[in-house]
C-alpha cells in the first residue's frame, strides 16, 4: 500500500504564522496554502521544522495540520510533520495525521534523549511503521538533532513496506550519494539543504521540500 505514496517536485517546508499575541492566524495560513498550490507545488509540509513543530503544543499542532488538510482539499498531498522526543507520542501524532486525512508522515529521529548508535535509530522508526499503516518520511537533520540517521539505516528501514521516502537536511552530499546509491531504487529520497538542490537533483534526488519554497515556489 504505502510504496505507491511518490515523493517528489517543490514541496514547501509550510511555516506557521501566529499573531501579536503567539496565536496562530489561521487566515493567514489558509491563504499561503492557496498561493502555494495555485504557484504548482507537488506537496506541502506542515508542522516541520520551519513550520516550528518543537514550540507547539500538541493542540496547537493537531489545529494547524486539521486547517492545513482542510485548506489544502486534496489538491497536494499533506505530509504532516509528526516528529517528537518519544516513540510513543510519534505514534500518537502519525496515527492522528492518518485520521484527519494526511498523505504521508515526516518523521525526525529522537533529539532530545538520543538513541546510542543505529540499532536505537532503527527500533524507533521500526515501532512506529509497525504502528501505523501509514506512508512514512525519515527526516536527517543533524543540526537539529545532534546525529545524523545513519546510512546503513537507512538502507536497513527502506525494506520496511510502509517507510517511502528520506528528506535530508544534512547539506552532506557525500552522505546524500550514498543513500542514494544505495536506496534510491527503493525509496524517494529529496533534499532540504537549499544550496546542494542542483548537484542533489543531478544525482537522482527526486525533489525537494524547503522553507524558501514558501516564498519562491517556482525555483
Amino acid at each position: 500500500m504505502a510504496k505507491g505514496f511518490r515523493l517528489e517536485g517543490v514541496i514547501p517546508a509550510l511555516v506557521t504564522p501566529f499573531d501579536e499575541h503567539e496565536e496562530f492566524n489561521e487566515e493567514a495560513y489558509r491563504r499561503l496554502i492557496d498561493w502555494l498550490i495555485e504557484r504548482g507545488v507537488t506537496g506541502v509540509v506542515p508542522c516541520g521544522t520551519t513550520g516550528e513543530f518543537s514550540m507547539m503544543t500538541r493542540d496547537e499542532r493537531r489545529r494547524v495540520l486539521e486547517v492545513c488538510v482542510d485548506q489544502v482539499n486534496g489538491r497536494v498531498p499533506v505530509i504532516a510533520g509528526t516528529g517528537w522526543t518519544a516513540t510513543k507520542l510519534v505514534i500518537e501524532e502519525t496515527q492522528y495525521a492518518k485520521d484527519v486525512g494526511a498523505d504521508a508522515a515526516l518523521i525526525v529521529n529522537p533529539y532530545y534523549l538520543k538513541p546510542k548508535g543505529g540499532k536505537g535509530i532503527y527500533d524507533h522508526y521500526l515501532a512506529i511503521a509497525e504502528a501505523v499503516d501509514f506512508p512514512i518520511i525519515l527526516y536527517n537533520i543533524p543540526s537539529c538533532t545532534g546525529q545524523y540517521i545513519p546510512w546503513q539505516v537507512v538502507e536497513d528501514l527502506a525494506e520496511i513496506d510502509n517507510i517511502v521516502g528520506l528528506k535530508d537536511s544534512s547539506g552532506d552530499l557525500k552522505y546524500l550519494m550514498s543513500v542514494l546509491e544505495k536506496v534510491g531504487d527503493k525509496i524517494d529520497v529529496v533534499v532540504g539543504w537549499d544550496e546542494v538542490v542542483l548537484p542533489a537533483l543531478s544525482a537522482g534526488a527526486r525533489g525537494m521540500i524547503l522553507a524558501s519554497a514558501n516564498v519562491i515556489p517556482h525555483i
